[in-house]
């Protein structure tokens, strides 16, 4: 059977300068259930996607003059959400290392293990697939969650783009946004759609680890180490062997402990304290911050050395207010999740308190929205969640910015003949359009509709450029 769950097979292209390696692949992968074709030069390989695109490339890293470092980075910018196997001497490793820097998923060596070289097929296979499904999130069908991750609209379209390209690589990555953004789920979204989500996910909060504690449990110690260690401790580090390591709130780490987590990012090694035995492990590492890291470097919070190391890519996640449209998904899907879990029936928000909820600001932004939802759902019966069930802190915050932005605006005399939830849609509408110089499709991007219902609201609202 293929090591693919596509339905056709999975089609494998190999460049290579060595017709008979080619051959020997050949026979394997049909052998797999895969088809196969093979070129032996950069000019046939780019020669080849002009006619059909492959699922999975074999990619040799010297192959005659053409350097695989700029034939790998060349074909992810071509093709995203190919994936490129790299195929290295012995004794050119690190070069096949330095490919995976600029986009390969993966390397084996020669004379082939074509044992490995299944494995490794299988699971380059599996992240093309999931890096295809993120892509196309922007077509897809409404209420798609990507690794539990909601939201349509467009810097959310973004993110899913770029863990798409980032999974698949092994680079470090640093992981940017304000509390509550869901920075955790995107290091877990990074390390499920990659070839390490066979192994552990291993995530450490360092805010929430006294800093007198945190090298030990990062690191190990031996049972005697120190006082109060009465028993041996595998670290985080170890703990992750195999798969990613996510390092929330970095600069909440001492000067000392990072000075010896960019040491374990340089040579994966870890000694646990109290042992003079070292151990290798295999770890990726994805590091995050709410606060802003050029910032804490100034004040002297967080190494400059180990920002630039874990920094390798950086995901900036957006906050809840410039996610336009997607408060009423996370909405509906947080109220689902909560009546499931607290058997509430409760099945859907009404028009007022779904327009009040997307006016709101949210500075706790999605684990806000969340803990609110989950509140209104506990405390209340009934099958529609209606605006009376919600804090007093953001029905009067939302209603009172509504008010004032009528009050504040020439457009204000036109709202006051609206209800508050039109008033509200006219205003959302109407910045979208100003921040996109009146182009329909821009707004609508924005917005998270169809062009069809911006012109549509236009001429019920009267505007036009």
């Amino acid at each position: 059977m293929p090591a693919t769950s596509e339905r056709a097979p999975a089609r494998i292209l190999t460049v290579d300068d060595d017709p008979d390696l080619i051959a020997a692949i050949e026979l394997r992968a049909r052998r797999w259930g895969y088809e196969h074709r093979g070129v032996t030069s950069a000019a046939d390989l780019w020669a080849f996607l002009e006619r059909s695109t492959p699922d999975a490339v074999l990619l040799d890293v010297m192959l005659g003059d053409a350097d695989g470092s700029r034939l790998v980075g060349e074909l992810k910018r071509r093709l995203p959400e190919l994936p490129v196997i790299m195929i290295t001497r012995s004794t050119s490793v690190d070069a096949a290392v330095r490919c995976m820097k600029h986009g390969a998923t993966d390397y084996i060596t020669k004379p082939l293990d074509f044992e490995r070289l299944r494995r490794a097929l299988g699971e380059a296979l599996e992240v093309g697939r999931l890096a295809r499904r993120l892509a196309r999130l922007g077509e897809a069908a409404e209420g798609e969650e990507p690794f539990g991750m909601v939201g349509r609209s467009a810097p959310m379209r973004r993110l899913y783009r770029l863990i798409a390209n980032l999974a698949p690589t092994d680079v470090s990555a640093l992981i940017l946004g304000e509390t509550g953004t869901g920075k955790e789920l995107v290091a877990r979204a990074v390390h499920q759609a990659s070839p390490r989500r066979g192994g552990p996910f291993v995530a450490v909060n360092a805010a929430a680890i006294p800093r007198d504690l945190i090298e030990s449990m990062l690191f190990g110690h031996e049972r005697g180490a120190f006082t109060g260690a009465d028993q041996t401790h595998v670290g985080f580090c170890e703990q992750a062997d195999g798969g990613t390591l996510f390092l929330d709130e970095i600069a909440e780490m001492g000067f000392e402990v990072q000075a010896k987590l960019l040491r374990f990012l340089q040579d994966h090694v870890v000694q646990r304290l109290g042992s003079s035995r070292t151990l290798r492990v295999d770890v990726r590492v994805l590091g995050a911050t709410n606060v802003d890291p050029r910032r804490e470097m100034a004040e002297r919070r967080l190494r400059e050395d180990l920002y630039y190391r874990l920094r390798v890519v950086s995901l900036q996640l957006p906050p809840l207010r410039e996610r336009a449209g997607d408060v009423e998904l996370l909405a509906g899907h947080f109220l689902r999740r909560a009546a499931a879990r607290h058997a509430r029936g409760c099945k859907r928000i009404s028009p007022a308190a779904e327009t009040l909820l997307a006016s709101y600001s949210w500075p706790g932004n999605v684990r806000e929205l969340e803990n609110v939802i989950e509140e209104a759902v506990v405390l209340h019966r009934g099958e529609e969640l209606t605006l009376d069930m919600l804090p007093a802190e953001i029905t009067g915050t939302a209603l009172g910015t509504a008010s004032a932005a009528a009050a504040l605006t020439p457009q204000g005399a036109a709202e006051s003949r609206l209800n508050p939830r039109q008033a509200l849609q006219r205003q959302a509408l109407l910045a979208a359009l100003e921040r996109h110089a009146w182009d329909p499709e821009a707004a609508a991007a924005e917005l998270g509709v169809s062009r069809a219902t911006v012109y549509r609201r236009m001429k019920k609202h009267g505007l036009s450029a």
